[in-house]
């Protein structure tokens, strides 16, 4: 009941959010650029998704190798059903929660496929921080002024404390007393199995410079592609902004409190390039539009949910051997 609560709690925010938009929009124009789209444009982007899962799914099987074997198409398959759930569910890490489920079904190994989501996840992030640091080097100029440098001092600091709770073994052991305090429902022994696992990743560098130039394509790629996609709406937005503004949007749609990030990411793009001169019409077509594109590249995922027989085959899969 709660979790069905929170639900159409989330589902609420987001047609408030997208009401708002669209209440003060001019939904003429709106059509009109969404009508006017370079068809060259979209296929663009499409094929983007698709090469980034690729992409992410090979770094995703780099991860693993050090402690399971399981096949790059499998994961690849696990991976599109991620993607898929990432669209339909409340939020945006719904996916990894499937492909959590898949991965321990195959492996019975629930520590390393919860260590290997996360290491998955965190080198994404870490390449998009880097990514955006080196973009407010030159970039700063283009921001100085608006407020927006107090948001990337938020975002990049944050990350970066994280990083050390996690990675300094003194600073972990201080987080983990304090929660040491809570003891709910056994997490902190449930933490500390998978910080034990994911410390295992520190001596291995080749994995680690694997996955982080992989994440780097990966996040260079979805900036480029927004940028592609702008042009083919009519934007006349430098390329500079799309590696400043995407990292801020990723990180809002990723708050839990709305539909897959709806509303929220649309918000977030108005605010951001209207600031630049792009219309609030082009701002919101430019965020949904690539909503609806990767909506419907991960259809894929959802046909290979219905091929492998959905849980059931899963639980039905002998487990992978070590």
């Amino acid at each position: 009941m709660k979790n069905l609560i929170t639900t159409v709690v989330k589902i609420g925010i987001s047609i408030a959010i997208l009401y708002f938009l669209f209440s003060n929009i001019d939904l003429d124009a709106f059509w009109k650029t969404l009508s006017n789209v370079e068809p060259f444009a979209v296929v663009f982007v499409a094929l983007l998704f698709i090469a980034s899962q690729s992409i992410s799914t090979f770094r995703w099987s780099v991860i693993l190798k050090k402690d399971v074997d399981i096949s790059y198409l499998r994961l690849l398959s696990i991976y599109f059903v991620g993607m898929f759930f990432n669209n339909f569910l409340p939020t945006m890490v719904g996916g990894d929660l499937i492909k959590g489920y898949y991965l321990y079904k195959y492996t019975k190994k629930g520590d390393v496929s919860l260590a290997s989501i996360f290491m998955d996840r965190y080198s994404g992030f870490a390449a998009l921080m880097v990514i955006t640091t080196l973009s407010l080097i030159p970039g700063y100029a283009l921001i100085k002024g608006t407020g927006l440098p107090a948001f990337f001092v938020f975002l990049i600091g944050g990350f970066f404390c994280m990083s050390l709770v996690i990675w300094v073994g003194p600073l972990h052991s201080w987080a983990m007393k304090i929660l040491a305090k809570i003891h709910f429902y056994g997490i902190n022994k449930k933490i500390d199995t998978f910080y034990k696992v994911l410390m295992g990743y520190k001596k291995h560098y080749d994995i680690l410079i694997k996955i982080f130039i992989c994440s780097v394509l990966v996040q260079a790629g979805v900036i480029v592609g927004y940028w592609v996609l702008s042009r083919g709406l009519g934007m006349n937005v430098g390329l500079q902004y799309f590696f400043l503004f995407i990292p801020l949007t990723t990180a809002i749609s990723m708050l839990p409190i709305s539909l897959s990030g709806l509303g929220l990411r649309e918000g977030a793009f108005v605010y951001l390039f209207t600031s630049i001169g792009a219309s609030t019409e082009q701002a919101l077509t430019l965020s949904l539009l690539w909503f609806v594109i990767a909506a419907f590249v991960s259809i894929i995922g959802g046909i290979e949910y219905i091929r492998i027989g959905g849980k059931k085959e899963v639980m039905e899969e002998k487990p992978a051997e070590m």
